[in-house]
């Protein structure tokens, strides 16, 4: 009776040390990607987001936090699970830590607490671990599994989590098909995660998802987090994983109703087709967990949209005062554009960051300087600052896609204004899309008869998007225009027709130009 008492109090204070203390935490996402040599072996990385106030990680230098190493599978992300997403376990995926970035947006007179020393002027800290490892899906795939699940349980959320959930597990996951044709890769997120965010200041944030290898379609969606495989997190009421945290509302209005419009935002707003995230937060002690969803859609053989892939951003958003300071602003009035493909598109982004005036007798503070950056999102898309010393930047985007960048997807970046105010830099983060338009082409027959006689013809090329507009005329080899002494078409007697094929009647000899627009 004696050993059974002990082994039960050493298991006991095994588990408690682990959820007491493990809580350094506050996000995660998965990529993958597909060999260029072989279409079924897929290289994973998993950014793991670690609080600098928490333990340190796998040995990690600089060890600032507490003095506790977390240096197991349980609180490091050392090995995923591969499983089949019907639910069938094939294994684990050795990770492998690659490197250690601290995030933390603060200027350039504060010290972050990642940074050496430990006792940074500023109280929070983020750092991205990235971690990476490889998989051979051949076996799996022969034995009938397409779809994979790559998935994680860490422990735990963090203490001061105040919408639910702290101290529970941290279970993330995504899924892919990996027997569809070209081999799927993962958006890639090319904008970290902004934990840290300002009370009753508007937040506009876009991860930066883009997928340049095979550009499927992307949706978002606001999704619940996990705690343990098919186990989600409990959430206080109000909240949910639809409405995750406090924002500004007005009169009437509640959730789920949102206006990303007024100033400020109302309501938490996810943009479905661009992900862009934006609300107003209005607690300004809370921490809460977000997660985003991203779903990547192909069309079948049938021209049916299928799901072909999804990840997720598990994040945790801490709401801090933010005292003497504005955000600065992406002030364009579009966000959406479409240019033909072969012809040039160029755009300004154009920002603002108001000085902060405070009530009588506190001073002014000096006016915040903006830096604008893009997350070069479109490939041969060009950006450059146009007024470089300006307190407000405007950069220039300009693009020219060619005839095979025609889609009916848009493709789209993201534009990042960063004040400079002290400690905290205010950042905003807006998606720009552009759809590239099929240009209207056809082939074009002339056939000739007796007596001036000509018959023309147009053939929309196979796959015309859209119905097709005709329109014929005749110039002199000037390009001038002639009147019907010269030519006419039969037998409408007009000297331009709108037909898809027509007979022209020529009146006298010499070179002409038939011209065609569809």
């Amino acid at each position: 009776m004696r050993s059974f008492i002990c082994g039960s109090f050493v298991l006991f204070l095994f588990v408690f040390s682990i959820k007491s203390n493990a809580d350094h935490i506050l996000g995660n996402d998965i990529t993958y990607r597909c060999s260029s040599t072989n279409d079924s072996i897929y290289y994973i990385k998993f950014n793991f987001y670690r609080d600098c106030n928490g333990c340190y990680v796998l040995g990690q230098s600089p060890k600032c936090g507490t003095s506790e190493n977390c240096n197991s599978s349980q609180t490091a992300p050392t090995s995923l699970t591969l499983s089949c997403a019907s639910g069938s376990t094939l294994g684990t995926i050795s990770m492998t830590r690659t490197s250690i970035t601290d995030i933390t947006k603060t200027c350039k007179n504060e010290i972050s607490r990642c940074q050496q020393p430990c006792n940074g002027s500023y109280p929070y800290g983020i750092e991205r671990h990235t971690f990476e490892g490889t998989v051979d899906l051949r076996k799996f795939i022969k034995n009938g599994c397409c779809r994979f699940k790559v998935s994680v349980l860490l422990y735990v959320r963090g203490a001061k989590i105040t919408t639910g959930m702290q101290q529970q597990g941290f279970y993330t996951f995504v899924e892919f098909d990996a027997c569809k044709k070209p081999c799927n890769a993962s958006p890639q997120l090319t904008n970290d995660p902004v934990a840290i965010v300002c009370c009753n200041q508007p937040y506009f944030f876009n991860n930066g998802a883009v997928d340049t290898v095979n550009y499927d379609s992307l949706s978002y969606s606001l999704a619940p987090a996990y705690q343990a495989s098919g186990s989600q997190v409990s959430y206080t009421s109000p909240y949910s994983a639809t409405y995750p945290m406090k924002a500004y509302f007005v009169g009437s209005m509640k959730p789920p109703q949102s206006n990303p419009n007024t100033d400020p935002p109302i309501g938490i707003f996810l943009d479905p087709e661009t992900g862009d995230l934006i609300f107003t937060p209005t607690e300004c002690d809370q921490q809460a967990v977000v997660v985003m969803q991203i779903d990547e859609w192909r069309k079948d053989d049938k021209g049916k949209w299928v799901n072909i892939g999804m990840t997720r951003r598990d994040m945790q958003f801490i709401v801090q005062t933010c005292p003497s300071n504005n955000p600065p602003k992406i002030t364009n009035k579009t966000f959406k554009y479409s240019v033909c493909a072969g012809s040039s598109i160029c755009f300004d982004i154009t920002t603002e960051d108001k000085v902060f005036v405070p009530p009588p007798p506190a001073s002014t503070p000096p006016p915040d300087t903006v830096t604008l950056t893009w997350n070069r999102g479109i490939p041969g898309a060009t950006f450059k600052i146009k007024n470089y010393k300006a307190r407000e930047k405007t950069g220039e985007f300009c693009w020219t896609p060619n005839k095979n960048q025609a889609s009916d997807l848009p493709y789209t970046f993201t534009a990042t204004a960063i004040d400079d105010h002290c400690p905290k830099n205010a950042v905003t983060t807006r998606s720009f899309s552009i759809l590239v338009k099929y240009i209207a082409e056809a082939d074009r027959n002339v056939d000739t008869f007796a007596c001036g006689k000509y018959y023309i013809e147009s053939n929309p090329i196979a796959n015309f998007r859209g119905t097709p507009s005709y329109f014929w005329e005749v110039t002199d080899t000037n390009n001038q225009l002639l009147n019907k002494s010269y030519y006419y078409f039969k037998p409408s007697n007009s000297l331009y027709s709108n037909k898809k094929s027509d007979t022209i009647q020529f009146r006298k000899g010499g070179k002409y130009i038939i011209h065609h627009r569809i």
